[in-house]
């Protein structure tokens, strides 16, 4: 048993190499994604139980509370952080009632050469 968990857990790490993905990386990104999502889990775990049991003892309201403290603290940064963004997005220097971001023109080129598959002028 021990062995077949290790050989998978090898030939997952292998196959992250193959598709040509840093191992690292992706390994971190799931590490972070499970410490973000374990506090959510416990707590929402323990809202259920306490529902269904009818009564919430001092142990689980202890650990309701820190479990909501954690999550704040986790995901009010990023929330921030995110909606500053947001907002930077509308902002309008000019006066003109549409956002600079919408009126800059695109970053990448625009492709000006017409093949003749894409030519609905071109005779067939």
């Amino acid at each position: 048993m021990k062995y077949k968990i290790i050989n998978r857990l090898k030939s997952a790490y292998s196959a992250i190499r193959v598709a040509n993905i840093h191992p690292t990386g992706v390994l971190a990104t799931r590490a972070l994604v499970l410490i973000m999502i374990v506090p959510i889990l416990v707590v929402v775990g323990l809202f259920v139980i306490a529902t269904a049991y009818g009564f919430i003892s001092d142990d689980t309201n202890k650990l309701i509370t820190v479990g909501i403290n954690i999550i704040d603290h986790i995901f009010i940064p990023s929330v921030l952080t995110a909606l500053v963004g947001f907002l930077a997005l509308w902002i309008d220097r000019d006066g003109n009632g549409i956002p600079d971001k919408l009126e800059e023109p695109p970053k990448t080129p625009i492709n000006t050469i017409i093949n003749e598959r894409s030519d609905y002028n071109a005779p067939r």
